[in-house]
């Protein structure tokens, strides 16, 4: 192929030529029929022109087509549904049955990731290999029975220890198990396939998906990536982190498909989303001005998130392009002390300067069973001025410790309103409510704080 295939998912078309594609993903438990509809429409409405439901188990898989024959009934079958599957390889192959796109993560599929060290042999790593493939075939299979898609989704922070040991935690390493993937693909001539390379880290999550993209073009493959920064937050500094990612890869030409993740009520997602995709359109990275690693970026833009959206995208991108060492900002219609915060919040998303405590909190998802949105934004407020110190809120045990495995600390959802407190990869609480973890929490950050005194 010696260009980027298109094909249609659901209505909706992918890849090519074709627009970019803004989607989303509920929150709610996917076997709560009623809430999970509702939230869709809402989503819907809003712009999301693709929508992903978690189905954590064989349990979710009738609901989830109940959920699908409902909104069709009601006017809203024109959007594709995916269906977002961990762990289980059986639920995969059920819901690929009905489904419009089915997303799996390979790091978890029939692999783990235990933070162990494994010392494979070339000949026991490719058994391996071949024994992810034999797996997977009769997903494939499925797929191209019933003309799902499927979504090959590697998130840096659920690497199997496999690829992690043989290739550190690195972006090499997220390429290389998406590759592992795609040939799998094409051994069984299966190609209705979309890639994601996602990270809270946007410079992780840029250099992944530029790789990505490269060493396909090197193998004459040509299929579609989808765009996201994970675990961007939540208010200004989340939707800065999102257009800083997305944003520069736009610029360059890269994504097909993209998602804002934020940790808000999903619909708050796709408004900005489209923002950002729009602002893309207007933005000439050759009138960039850049001096002594410096970037200057003015702009006139009166809308405040597509101001955002521009300022970030063009730091991700000067950043990514030239090792920026500070931004500067200046539009009209904002004041000198809004355009230096805008800087600060863009030079923190970028990693320029870390001139905050950086968070990391994930959108949540069906798997989520306490208030992270209330939770993070707690965490937030109590913890925000320690320039240096990362801390995670998440949102359970699938991606969360792996995702913010290189925080210091941070609590993850355990279940019925419960989290645990984590320091770095290791838990160091029992299941607790989220008050009493937040103590327990603040008694960290003080220890380390105080250890770094002099």
């Amino acid at each position: 192929m010696n260009s980027k295939q298109q094909f249609q998912i659901g209505n909706v078309a992918i890849g090519g030529d074709a627009p970019v594609v803004v989607q989303s993903m509920t929150n709610t438990d996917t076997a709560d029929v009623q809430a999970s509809v509702a939230q869709c429409k809402r989503m819907i409405d809003a712009g999301a022109q693709m929508v992903r439901l978690t189905v954590p188990s064989l349990k979710e898989v009738e609901p989830l087509r109940e959920i699908q024959k409902r909104l069709k009934s009601d006017g809203y079958g024109h959007i594709p549904l995916v269906a977002d599957v961990h762990f289980n390889p059986k639920v995969a192959e059920a819901v690929a049955t009905f489904m419009n796109k089915v997303r799996v993560n390979p790091g978890n599929f029939t692999d783990k990731r235990n933070f162990s060290q494994l010392d494979l042999s070339d000949s026991e790593y490719a058994a391996q290999v071949e024994r992810m493939a034999l797996r997977a075939k009769p997903l494939f299979e499925i797929c191209k029975q019933h003309d799902t898609a499927v979504r090959i989704g590697i998130n840096h922070g659920s690497l199997c220890d496999r690829i992690v040991s043989r290739y550190g935690n690195t972006p090499e390493a997220m390429v290389q198990s998406a590759l592992e993937w795609l040939e799998i693909c094409e051994q069984y001539d299966f190609h209705k396939v979309v890639i994601s390379m996602k990270s809270s880290n946007v410079l992780t999550m840029m250099t992944a998906t530029k790789l990505l993209h490269d060493s396909m073009l090197q193998r004459n493959m040509s299929y579609p990536l989808h765009l996201g920064v994970t675990e961007a937050g939540n208010d200004r500094e989340g939707r800065v982190k999102s257009a800083a990612g997305i944003g520069a890869l736009l610029l360059m030409g890269i994504g097909d498909t993209i998602r804002v993740s934020l940790t808000e009520p999903p619909e708050n997602e796709s408004p900005f989303g489209h923002k950002l995709v729009k602002s893309i359109e207007n933005l000439d990275v050759k009138k960039l001005q850049i001096q002594d690693k410096v970037l200057v970026y003015e702009d006139d833009e009166a809308d405040e998130e597509c101001w955002m959206c521009c300022a970030a995208a063009a730091a991700g991108y000067a950043h990514f392009h030239h090792k920026l060492r500070e931004v500067q900002l200046h539009n009209p219609h904002f004041s000198e002390m809004q355009n230096a915060d805008l800087a600060k919040l863009v030079m923190q998303a970028c990693r320029i300067k870390i001139l905050n405590t950086e968070f990391v909190a994930c959108p949540s998802c069906g798997r989520t069973q306490y208030d992270i949105q209330s939770v993070f934004s707690a965490v937030k407020q109590r913890f925000a001025g320690y320039p240096g110190l990362k801390i995670g809120v998440m949102g359970c045990i699938v991606n969360g410790p792996g995702e913010m495995a290189d925080a210091d600390y941070g609590l993850v959802g355990a279940s019925n309103g419960l989290v645990c407190v984590y320091e770095g990869k290791k838990r160091v609480s029992e299941p607790m409510l989220p008050e009493a973890a937040m103590e327990v929490l603040e008694k960290f950050v003080r220890c380390s704080v105080e250890s770094e005194i002099p």
